[in-house]
């Protein structure tokens, strides 16, 4: 499966994989491990930055671009999802898991994460699992297939750590759809940190970037 890897420089105990966002690939987040490779953390941590497949996408006029599903709108993401392209993205980011754990890595060793369209279909894996990760780190990015995610969770999804982070100015993912994930793992007792950043638009922060940081020193300490 396509990514960008960036290997561990010490032996390789924890795996951070984090899945980009609409037309992006996974080149546009390897920042985050060049930043945390230059203050020197999470050196034993590989990283890994999946790219998403091309296929058009409704909401831009059926262009082809990299989309992890089809999004048809964003003002009511509720009632018209591309349900079956979620799923699907979402066995591909539990493929990357298996790999990990095929490599010897423990599955709570492993934080799965992602920006906009990565951030859905991290928190519907992370939600829907059955294997018990290290953590869920959520950016600017909202819970899919409302109607169905508590049941699912429920029948066979295990409670981990989330990370949420949005923007109260974002004009792309509102707000408001960060809230609701809040709302939503609350509701099913999951443990979580939600994070609002003033002013920030669809987009990352130096201080979010450090905000994962801690949480990721926190989830996959160097043992």
């Amino acid at each position: 499966m396509s990514a960008v890897r960036i290997p561990a420089l010490k032996e390789h105990t924890a795996t951070f994989i984090f899945m980009h966002g609409l037309g992006d690939s996974g080149s546009g987040w390897r920042f985050l491990a060049d930043e945390y490779r230059k203050l020197k953390v999470l050196d034993h941590v590989a990283f890994i930055f999946p790219n998403a497949p091309t296929q058009k996408v409704t909401l831009n006029f059926g262009l082809q671009m990299p989309s992890w599903f089809d999004i048809i709108s964003l003002d009511k993401v509720e009632t018209q999802e591309d349900t079956h392209g979620m799923v699907e993205s979402a066995g591909r980011l539990r493929r990357f898991i298996d790999d990990e754990i095929a490599k010897g890595i423990k599955p709570e060793r492993i934080v799965i994460g992602g920006f906009s369209q990565g951030c859905t279909i991290s928190l519907l894996t992370g939600l829907t699992t059955e294997v018990k990760l290290g953590g869920v780190v959520g950016l600017s990015g909202f819970i899919p297939m409302r109607s169905q995610i508590s049941k699912l969770h429920e029948e066979k999804g295990i409670k981990m750590p989330f990370f949420v982070g949005h923007g109260t100015s974002d004009p792309v993912v509102k707000y408001e759809y960060g809230v609701f994930t809040k709302q939503v793992l609350e509701s099913l007792n999951i443990p979580f940190e939600f994070h609002e950043y003033k002013g920030l638009t669809h987009s990352a922060s130096p201080q979010e970037i450090n905000d994962v940081l801690q949480f990721l020193n926190k989830q996959l300490p160097d043992n």
